[in-house]
């Protein structure tokens, strides 16, 4: 038992840098993912095209004035179904940070995660204000925010309870499966490049 205990504050150390690190590279992959799915709407040309064409015919006042109430939901019942589905999505994607971010730093703070899960956020939708490349909403700051804490019950509701090397063959796993999503976010976003460059320089 005394020899299972040494093994344990050896290696246990390694495993919990491991996962620590595992976790830090897994964030990096998913905020790109999040740029391939948020901003260059999964290199789609003919959303990243409609999406550009609708908001260009407001000006920056209008459009920060049409989505500045949040959950004011408008239009035709199918556009409003559209809108609300669009949100729970918003408030679903951001829930692994109430995860990484709970591994990440060694000493867990709530309010520190909470700001910078805003912080990400906030820099989503200014980057879809200023760069035509989305629709700026207050309602997705509020939801994505909130999903912190969805991914924090999960946390402590499955990886919390999990040992250290288990988390470790989870996060590994992750890998593989964000690497195949990361090979076909860039080829896409390659073939969409010339779109995406000519909305950003407004010769769309």
């Amino acid at each position: 038992m005394t020899k299972i205990r040494e093994l344990r504050e050896k290696y246990l150390p390694y495993e919990e840098k491991t996962v620590r690190k595992l976790c830090l590279s897994t964030t990096v992959i998913f905020i790109w993912l999040l740029i391939w799915m948020l901003l260059f709407k999964f290199a789609r040309e003919d959303i990243l095209i409609r999406n550009y064409t609708n908001i260009t015919q407001l000006t920056l006042h209008e459009r920060i004035m049409w989505d500045l109430i949040p959950f004011n939901y408008r239009g035709e019942p199918y556009w409003v179904m559209l809108q609300i589905i669009t949100t729970i999505l918003n408030g679903i994607v951001f829930a692994p940070f109430g995860v990484l971010f709970n591994f990440i730093f060694k000493k867990r703070n709530i309010l520190r995660d909470v700001v910078l899960c805003f912080g990400i956020s906030l820099a989503f939708e200014v980057t879809q204000l200023l760069t035509i490349l989305g629709n700026m909403a207050t309602e997705d700051l509020i939801t994505n925010t909130f999903s912190y804490f969805v991914g924090l019950a999960i946390f402590y509701l499955i990886f919390n309870r999990l040992s250290v090397k288990a988390n470790v063959i989870f996060f590994t796993a992750v890998h593989l499966l964000l690497f195949v999503l990361v090979v076909i976010s860039v080829v896409t976003t390659i073939g969409a490049a010339d779109v995406i460059w000519a909305i950003l320089t407004r010769t769309l």
